[in-house]
């Protein structure tokens, strides 16, 4: 399958027709170091594995027949103070431009002296739009000399020297707005003011936006960690007019990886899609699914529209379908998901699928962290598992967890509470390693008459005893969109519970680090007395 490219240094869509597989989305991504595979592991590697999966990403633009010229030909002028609205050479350049009944003849144009900015978008457009309805034969103009030479005009032309400078944007159309995005993630710069005023014009202006133009906003937001609440709301809202009549699986798929990366939850698309996976129509294939499922599993979706689905593809999938590690990330996501057999453990778990996942690359902090998830799912959560484990030797058992910053901010605003209430900080553990691909944020057991037991009493006292695990879920634990667990959260907490916790999740919207203690107290009192 073909489809176009952004290009990294223009605001159109270039033709470069190439075919890449679509881009895979797991619990890595996230926007910071906390939301990763668990809050606690490394910031080094959530960024490490990130830029791996973000390299994987497709770039969607879709091959149309007919585009109308109006949405698709930029109509921007940049005005630079002191100068002509037309120079000479812009004359020239507009005889020419009219005369030119060829993509060769707009090519040659290219190399006309001190050619503008300006001009060089306008063949840009002109040259893609020809391409796009199937005008030109000419399906690959990447590497001519002419077109590169295009492109570098362009370039230059849109570096934003400074954080104010964002005026000359403020009037364009909203196509040429949504091409400002994609050329800021294709030249990685997270210009805030500025994608925040593009944001709100979006929103302001546009009746509704098309389906290619929401997954090149989503893809681009995405990869500028750039989630504004209200854009995603028009997106989203935007993208249910549309699903139903869509029948391109790589769109669809961008789509909804893209959501996931944004860890946005909107029941209502995801649902919208589902109802397409199983359409003749449209030719999923095993790579769409695959991170169709692990977007599920990071946004913690599995309502009755996707169950079907998730079971098709517990049942169908096998490691001989991918490679080594992504079938780790898919073992993982079935088991976030409720879905996963102790046959598919039992692959992830075997010795010689161990040396392999040890002799890949791409063996990370972020996917040992997960091999501990799976090893603990095998050994609480599957009743009947009789496979391999990891062994209690493993080296995967040392990997490092690091809290975020703002992560151990609310473990040290925990620990002084717990100190409040109880009667001295002997009577509880924060940070403890539970040697299952996390960190519990603290502990505390009691006797069967509910009295709190002394750390240095634990081991002694291990009849008649409760172990009573707190979590404390910071925004980067939850969706945007809809207040739910995010997947890796999620599995942590079922982990726990089938570890044989009774577990105490503490929201941060009740526990506020600059809430006085008092208030914190109160409230956390408040959860025990519950729980008991």
């Amino acid at each position: 399958m073909t489809m176009l490219q952004f290009s990294a240094t223009l605001y159109t869509a270039t033709a470069r027709l190439t075919s890449r597989s679509s881009w895979r989305f797991t619990a890595l991504v996230a926007s910071s170091s906390s939301t990763a595979i668990t809050s606690e592991q490394s910031i080094v590697s959530a960024k490490d594995d990130n830029a791996t999966k973000v390299s994987e990403i497709l770039d969607i633009s879709q091959k149309e027949k007919k585009q109308n010229s109006e949405n698709t030909r930029i109509q921007t002028k940049f005005h630079l103070p002191e100068k002509k609205l037309f120079t000479e050479n812009d004359m020239v350049f507009l005889k020419q431009f009219q005369a030119a009944k060829s993509i060769n003849d707009l090519l040659d144009l290219a190399m006309l002296p001190n050619l503008s900015m300006n001009n060089a978008i306008k063949l840009i457009s002109r040259i893609t739009n020809q391409i796009n309805s199937g005008e030109s034969q000419i399906v690959n103009i990447e590497d001519d000399e002419r077109f590169i030479h295009l492109r570098k005009i362009v370039k230059i032309g849109n570096e934003i020297k400074t954080s104010n400078d964002i005026s000359q944007y403020s009037q364009l159309s909203t196509p040429a707005m949504i091409m400002v995005f994609a050329s800021l993630n294709e030249q990685r710069k997270r210009h805030t003011p500025l994608l925040r005023m593009l944001a709100y014009n979006i929103v302001k202006y546009n009746i509704r936006l098309t389906m290619k133009q929401s997954a090149t906003l989503l893809y681009s937001m995405a990869l500028l960690n750039f989630p504004d609440k209200v854009l995603l709301e028009k997106i989203t809202s935007d993208l249910l007019e549309h699903i139903p009549k869509s029948t391109n699986a790589v769109t669809n798929t961008s789509i909804i990886t893209s959501l996931g990366y944004l860890h946005y939850k909107n029941e209502d698309v995801l649902k919208a899609f589902c109802n397409t996976f199983f359409k003749k129509s449209i030719n999923y294939k095993f790579q769409n699914y695959s991170s169709i499922l692990q977007t599920f599993a990071a946004l913690q979706f599995k309502s009755e529209s996707a169950s079907s689905f998730i079971k098709n593809f517990a049942e169908q999938s096998d490691l001989f379908h991918t490679s080594s590690i992504e079938w780790l990330d898919i073992v993982w996501s079935l088991a976030i998901l409720d879905a996963v057999q102790p046959r598919h453990v039992e692959f992830v778990l075997d010795p010689t699928f161990m040396k392999r996942l040890n002799n890949s690359t791409k063996l990370n902090i972020s996917k040992k962290l997960k091999l501990l998830n799976i090893n603990a799912v095998a050994q609480f959560v599957l009743k009947d598992y009789k496979g391999p484990l990891l062994d209690k030797d493993s080296e995967v058992f040392n990997t490092p967890l690091v809290r975020s910053k703002e992560k151990q901010m609310y473990i040290d605003a925990l620990s002084e509470t717990l100190t409040e209430l109880f009667p001295s900080s002997s009577y509880f553990k924060t940070n403890l390693n539970t040697n299952m691909g996390f960190l519990l944020d603290s502990e505390y057991r009691v006797n069967n008459e509910h009295k709190l037991i002394k750390v240095e009493d634990w081991d002694e006292q291990s009849k008649n005893v409760t172990r009573i695990a707190i979590m404390v879920h910071n925004y980067h634990d939850y969706c945007r969109g809809q207040n739910d667990l995010l997947g890796s959260t999620y599995l942590y907490t079922q982990l726990l519970k089938a570890r044989g916790y009774k577990l105490i999740s503490i929201p941060y919207e009740n526990f506020s680090i600059q809430d006085k203690i008092d208030k914190r107290v109160n409230y956390l009192k408040q959860c025990i007395m519950y729980r008991q």
